[in-house]
């Protein structure tokens, strides 16, 4: 037991609490939902699970995304594979670990106060209600514990005086490889950091061979995860898959054509962000004017915080998409806010009032952070955009409804047509058997004339559209007859969904 308290770690455990409970109400994942019925997150779970039955990403599956992401989501569905149970632990270990770092960050300026669990709490009810935040289990939110925690490590160096240790090094060359290998547009951050790093290394004097040393590290652990998911491709014969389809389809393919500049879609996509995210916008600003007006004390912090949300701005959108949920990753700087109003309040208890009678007391603290989390997890029941969905049970979702005619059929299968995936795969238990297993937001070479030809062959034995009935998409439907329809409400639109079976 001696050892136990020893080894505890009180921020690490209240992170992780809050991570759980605001997660509960604020992501589709959550038990307390019928399904996660985002279509991002269920491409990423169809191709986790089809990964666990030997089925290779991109050679034998088309999806856009990298793939470390899709190993996560096949340990998800190695938990759970007949729910999002697996994606929801997945989600409250990402979140606490970005919960966690950031109040790290916070003692650096605050020091081991109360106030970081207070901060603490308020990011984690704070970015779940946001517009970012989307469904809940997106890339963006996977990767935020890694930003956090590059944050973290190279503040704290700064502070020190002194260089990054091999552990921080390396630590960050694994983060800067898993995010290239999950979505690289979020690779800019990185570039940013290391620019910082090399310019900081050379403005504080240290020599060549501590700079190299640190480039090594970095470099090793970049290089260790990069054997992992090349090795994984190489084993399979499908690296040049890999490289066609996650690299090249997704720079050339994936932007898109407009008569702006890139640098007109980089501050019109920023501005869209913080103007639909005001959850947690305000905190960056405020944070930003935190170092502002400290510039002599932590100038250094101030060059590293911009250089990094520089990098990572426009890595973000430089292909001049600027979907809502991309924003979610600038919520890596919310918690430079926060601490913001943390020195605030400390410079205004000058008496010392609030440290006596409410930080130092354990049960005033208690009392404060117990009513505080309650009345925060009300906000988030009502403020958030997916808990309408808490409403509606399983037997109202099309995916499900439609998997009952669809496991009438023995080993059936089904292709997704039209849309990205809507979670059809997932409720029926199927696996896809056409490479193009949804209609993705990418004009992919042959797309469209495989999935016709999927149809046309008969090779599915189902065929789900939304919208649109079947023969709005092609001419060769003939053989299949409608079944069944659905409407459901989704992102604001009542859609309908088709469910067409092939004729016997």
């Amino acid at each position: 037991m001696k050892k136990f308290r020893l080894k505890f770690n009180p921020l690490l455990a209240f992170s992780f609490l809050m991570s759980a409970l605001f997660l509960l109400v604020c992501t589709k994942s959550s038990p307390l939902y019928p399904m996660n019925d985002w279509v991002d997150v269920n491409c990423f779970f169809t191709v986790g699970k089809s990964i666990l039955h030997g089925i290779v990403p991109y050679a034998e599956l088309y999806e856009q995304k990298g793939p470390v992401l899709y190993f996560l989501y096949a340990i998800a569905a190695l938990i759970s594979d007949q729910s999002f149970f697996g994606v929801f632990l997945l989600e409250v270990v990402a979140f606490g670990l970005f919960l966690y770092f950031s109040g790290k960050i916070a003692e650096i300026y605050l020091g081991k106060t109360s106030l970081v669990y207070f901060i603490i709490a308020f990011l984690a009810a704070l970015i779940p209600i946001s517009k970012a935040f989307a469904h809940g289990g997106g890339a963006e939110e996977i990767c935020l514990f890694m930003l956090a925690y590059s944050l973290y490590s190279v503040l704290l160096a700064l502070h020190e005086k002194r260089t990054l240790t091999f552990k921080e090094a390396f630590l960050n060359g694994i983060f800067a490889a898993a995010v290239l290998y999950i979505k690289f547009t979020i690779l800019g951050f990185y570039i940013g950091l290391a620019a910082f790093v090399l310019l900081w290394y050379l403005c504080d004097g240290f020599k060549w061979k501590e700079l190299l040393t640190t480039i090594g590290h970095f470099l090793l652990g970049v290089g260790a995860l990069s054997v992992v998911v090349f090795g994984y491709f190489a084993i399979h014969g499908a690296v040049g898959d890999f490289m066609q389809v996650y690299f090249y389809n997704n720079l050339n393919l994936y932007p898109q054509e407009t008569e702006e500049t890139k640098w007109e879609l980089i501050k019109k996509c920023l501005d869209t962000t913080l103007k639909y995210n005001t959850s947690y916008g305000w905190m960056i600003w405020l944070g930003l004017l935190l170092f502002a007006m400290q510039i002599r004390k932590h100038w250094s912090d101030l060059v590293m915080g911009l250089m990094c949300f520089a990098g990572l701005v426009i890595g973000t959108y430089w292909g001049g998409r600027g979907y809502t949920y991309y924003g979610l990753i600038l919520a890596a700087f919310c918690v430079f806010g926060l601490i913001a109003i943390g020195k605030a309040l400390q410079l205004a208890d000058d008496g010392q009032w609030l440290r006596k009678n409410l930080f130092e007391s354990f049960g005033v603290r208690a009392v404060v952070m117990i009513v505080l989390t309650f009345l925060l997890l009300n906000t988030c029941h009502e403020k958030s955009g997916n808990t309408y969905l808490m409403d509606y049970e399983k037997a109202d979702m099309p995916a499900y409804r439609f998997a009952k005619t669809i496991n009438t059929v023995e080993d059936a299968k089904i292709l997704n047509y039209g849309f990205l995936d809507g979670g059809f795969y997932y409720a029926a238990d199927v696996l896809p058997n056409c490479e193009f297993f949804c209609t993705l937001n990418i004009d992919a070479p042959d797309m469209w004339a495989i999935q016709r030809e999927c149809i046309q062959s008969g090779e599915v034995d189902f065929v789900i559209t939304r919208t649109y009935t079947l023969d709005r998409y092609t001419a060769t439907s003939k053989g299949y007859e409608l079944v069944d329809q659905c409407t459901c409400y989704f992102e604001g639109v009542d859609f309908t969904y088709y469910l067409y079976q092939r004729i016997a």
